[in-house]
């Protein structure tokens, strides 16, 4: 009983989360104890108390059932998904989780970024349906940023940003030398609600520090673990994170200034804007930040992108 109350109560569930999203690759091996450390650490991740229980699957769930009437989940019932086992939604979410991780793989390759956009987590959950087999099979669907034809308002702000609307993401990214990274790469639904409470409620808040801000610096740190940034020239960055958790961000780094982002490269993080409002594009929202280029939609900005990696 000790080591199961030392085990809810302690950082290590936090932590965890490192281990699942940045590191994980494979369920297949996951034993009870396993299973148990990441009920705890999904629990955490959606604001729940840190027991061995599933309650992070109704959480999931919500997110998704809130925007049934636009057909997010479509092609299977509500009762249908709450017979999922909570096990199952895991598993298919490592699938996608695999694919991503392939594709970033093949875009690294003898790419040296000289610019990086950092998104949230686009690997949006599109739908959960019933497969036409004649089966009980769940189709588990998500878009990543670096899937074919790809046209989702973040993909359209690096086309907007490059002046490419034919290639697919990944070649326009190495055609310009800019790296990529999203801050949770599994497709969890992170719904505005959640964004707004990891941004604004105490229980979020784990030894003076966000949520957020662990998820930012372990992407981060996987990023330049697997990249290799360029040193021919200094470094930049367009951060596309929804406004909330971009805030907690500028917020939290407003003291330390600068992020380590390699050994010879610390982006000034809270870089002020120098921009010509007299040319300013007209109905352009600005941010104080020069690496912020969410715009008044909450999402990515091609112009803002531009101005972020000073391009014409």
């Amino acid at each position: 009983m000790k080591k199961q109350q030392e085990l809810v109560c302690s950082f290590d569930a936090l932590e965890y989360l490192k281990e699942l999203f940045y590191n994980t690759e494979d369920l297949e091996k996951f034993n009870d104890e396993e299973w148990k450390k990441l009920n705890i650490s999904l629990n955490l991740f959606y604001g729940l108390k840190r027991e061995n229980n599933t309650q992070w699957k109704s959480q999931f769930k919500n997110a998704i059932k809130c925007k049934t009437e636009n057909k997010k989940l479509n092609n299977i019932s509500i009762d249908k998904f709450d017979k999922l086992e909570a096990k199952e939604i895991i598993k298919k979410a490592f699938d996608k989780k695999k694919d991503i991780n392939e594709k970033i793989d093949c875009l690294r390759n003898n790419l040296h970024p000289k610019l990086t956009i950092i998104y949230e987590a686009p690997p949006y959950l599109l739908l959960i349906k019933e497969k036409k087999d004649g089966t009980d099979e769940i189709a588990f669907v998500a878009e990543f940023i670096l899937d074919d034809k790809c046209r989702s308002p973040y993909s359209n702000a690096i086309r907007g940003c490059f002046k490419n609307k034919e290639n697919e993401i990944s070649k326009i990214l190495r055609d310009n030398e800019c790296g990529f990274f999203d801050v949770i790469p599994i497709p969890l639904p992170i719904n505005s609600d959640l964004r707004n409470k990891w941004a604004t409620e105490d229980k979020f808040v784990f030894n003076g520090k966000r949520i957020f801000v662990y998820f930012f610096e372990w992407a981060l740190e996987n990023y330049i673990m697997k990249f290799k940034i360029s040193t021919k020239e200094k470094h930049k960055i367009a951060l596309g994170v929804p406004l909330n958790n971009a805030i907690t961000l500028y917020e939290y780094y407003a003291q330390q200034k600068e992020v380590k982002f390699c050994n010879n490269q610390n982006i000034l993080f809270n870089a002020p804007h120098s921009v010509n409002f007299e040319n300013k594009k007209t109905g352009l929202w600005i941010h104080p930040f020069k690496n912020c280029i969410i715009s008044i939609s909450n999402t990515p900005n091609a112009d803002l992108m531009k101005l972020a990696f000073d391009l014409n």
